[in-house]
C-alpha cells in the first residue's frame, strides 16, 4: 500500500461538469491549505503535502484508524487525518516528529511510517477508488500536527485490542 504520489490516478485530461466540479474544489483546497501555512504542491496527479525533517506520517488500516483518531480526540490530540479510499481503505495520521525517530523503534506491523523525502496526498486527490477525504480535516485552530510518539502509542494499543 503506497500512500504517496503512486496511489492517484492519471486520468488525463478532465472534461465534463462533475470534473469542472473537482478541479474548483481542488482550487479552493489549495488555496486553503496555502492560508493553513502548508506547503503543497500540486501536480497533475493532485495536492500533496511535502514531509520535511520535523514532519512525519502514520498509515494504518480504517478499523485501527478510527480507534486512534478517537482516543486522540479524548485526549485533545487529534490532528489532521486523511482517508485513502480503496478495498482496503487507510487512515493518514500527518504528526510531528518532536525527536528523532529512532532506528529501532518499532511499530505495529499494521502501521507504516511515512518520513521525508515522502510527500502526502491530500483531498480531493483522486484516487482510481475515488477522491481522498479528510477523517479529521485540518482548521485554523487545529492545522497542528501531533507528535508522533502519541498517534504511535495509541495505534499500539489499538492494534493489540484488535487481535
Amino acid at each position: 500500500m503506497s500512500i504517496t504520489a503512486a496511489t492517484t490516478a492519471d486520468n488525463g485530461p478532465r472534461f465534463g461538469p462533475r470534473d469542472r466540479a473537482h478541479q474548483q474544489a481542488l482550487g479552493e483546497a489549495i488555496a486553503g491549505y496555502r492560508l493553513l501555512g502548508w506547503k503543497v504542491s500540486v501536480t497533475e496527479q493532485g495536492v500533496f503535502l511535502p514531509l520535511g525533517p520535523a514532519t512525519t506520517a502514520l498509515a494504518m488500516p480504517a478499523r485501527i484508524g478510527s480507534r486512534v483518531l478517537a482516543d486522540l480526540k479524548a485526549r485533545m490530540l487529534a490532528g489532521p487525518v486523511t482517508v485513502i479510499p480503496g478495498p482496503r481503505e487507510h487512515w493518514i495520521f500527518l504528526a510531528e516528529l518532536v525527536a528523532l525517530l529512532p532506528t529501532h523503534l518499532k511499530a505495529p506491523a499494521e502501521v507504516q511510517f511515512v518520513r521525508s523525502p515522502q510527500r502526502i496526498a491530500l483531498p480531493p486527490t483522486m484516487t482510481r477508488y475515488g477522491s481522498l477525504r479528510w477523517a479529521n480535516p485540518p482548521s485554523h485552530s487545529r492545522h497542528w500536527f501531533p507528535p508522533f510518539t502519541a498517534v504511535l502509542a495509541l495505534a499500539r494499543t489499538a492494534v493489540a485490542k484488535d487481535r
